[in-house]
């Protein structure tokens, strides 16, 4: 691998301390970030569902006017519904979370084979091997796990991606600074 196909150290490194704030910023009040997070998406929901409603009033065929409008009230009704029942959100929520710690994980251990050869790519193996942990936890107290779950994970996930990415961007910043690049196997 040529210095030109490594990543710009100095983007990993604002990178990982932009997310380990965050995460110790989730952290500090997890409950009260899962909350926000369950309003947010039950608001982006009921938005969402209206403009839905008002776009089938300009919609050509009466089959196509009545669809959207279905369509667009159920969202509206289920923004509603998470809004005033965020037990259900946060439910809902939990089981994306764990759908993208899966992904998540997966790309973390994949990158970490790809950085295998560089100082610093353990980190990272175990930052993907942790979010796949964080899946069986979260499976294991699906659904109580809730409002709770979402900042907790989160902030430790963001806390350990970012923490991951500055340790790999030190060993890429020693690479690009030495002749060390002919040694690495990615």
């Amino acid at each position: 691998m040529t210095k030109r196909a490594l990543p710009a150290s100095n983007t990993l490194m604002l990178i990982g301390i932009a997310l380990s704030v965050f995460g110790v910023l989730l952290l500090l009040s997890p409950a009260a970030v899962g909350g926000a997070v369950v309003k947010l998406v039950a608001l982006v929901l009921v938005v969402t569902g209206v403009v839905q409603l008002l776009q089938s009033l300009r919609s050509g065929t009466p089959t196509h006017r009545a669809v959207s409008a279905i369509l667009g009230a159920i969202v509206a009704a289920v923004g509603v519904l998470v809004w005033f029942n965020p037990e259900l959100g946060s439910g809902f929520l939990t089981a994306l979370l764990m759908i993208f710690f899966v992904v998540n994980g997966l790309w973390k251990l994949f990158n970490a084979m790809r950085f295998r050869g560089i100082r610093g790519w353990s980190w990272l193996l175990f930052s993907g091997l942790l979010s796949l942990l964080f899946v069986y936890l979260l499976w294991s107290q699906w659904p109580l796990s809730g409002a709770w779950a979402i900042g907790v994970l989160v902030g430790l996930d963001l806390l350990l991606t970012g923490i991951a990415l500055i340790l790999l961007s030190r060993a890429l910043r020693r690479a690009h600074s030495s002749d060390y690049l002919g040694t690495i196997q990615l």
